[in-house]
C-alpha cells in the first residue's frame, strides 16, 4: 500500500492531476475491512466460544460443538472467502483432506479443532491444552 501511495504521489506530481493521490484508497479500505474481521482472542462464555473481533464476536454455540481436539491437520487450502496472512488466517477454506472448513487463527502453532454440526472450525487460543480441557467440561 505504501508503494501504491508513493506511485500515486509521483503520478500526481508528473501529470499535475491530484486525483492520482487517491490511487491507494481502495487498498486502504480493503485492509480496514479485513482488519475488522481478524480474530483477536477467544473466550469461553455462557452461550459458547466467542471469537473476539473488532467487528463483533463470532459465537460458536456449545450445543453445536461435538468435540474439541489438538490433532494436527493440514492448514493449507484454497481460500474460499478468507484471508491468509496479514491479520491472521481466517474465513472459509477448502482442501482435499478436510473438505470445507473455517479458521479463526492468530497463531498456526496452537490450533484447536472444533468438530461442529456445520463442520470443522480451527481456532488458536494462547494456552490450547487448558482451553480444550475447559471447553470439554462445557460441551
Amino acid at each position: 500500500m505504501v508503494g501504491v501511495s508513493i506511485l500515486g504521489v509521483a503520478f500526481a506530481v508528473t501529470t499535475g492531476n491530484p486525483r492520482w493521490m487517491f490511487l491507494s484508497l481502495p487498498f486502504a479500505v480493503i485492509l480496514f475491512v479485513i482488519g475488522r474481521y481478524a480474530p483477536q482472542g477467544y473466550r469461553l462464555a455462557a452461550d459458547g466460544v466467542h471469537v473476539e473481533r473488532r467487528a463483533g464476536p463470532r459465537v460458536i454455540p456449545y450445543r453445536t460443538i461435538r468435540s474439541a481436539d489438538r490433532v494436527a491437520r493440514p492448514l493449507a487450502g484454497i481460500s474460499v472467502t478468507a484471508s491468509k496472512g496479514l491479520f491472521g488466517r481466517f474465513g472459509r477454506f477448502w482442501n482435499s483432506t478436510l473438505g470445507s472448513y473455517r479458521l479463526f487463527l492468530t497463531n498456526r502453532d496452537t490450533v484447536v479443532w472444533l468438530q461442529t454440526t456445520t463442520g470443522l472450525i480451527g481456532i488458536s487460543p494462547d494456552r490450547p491444552d487448558e482451553f480444550v480441557a475447559l471447553l470439554r467440561t462445557r460441551i
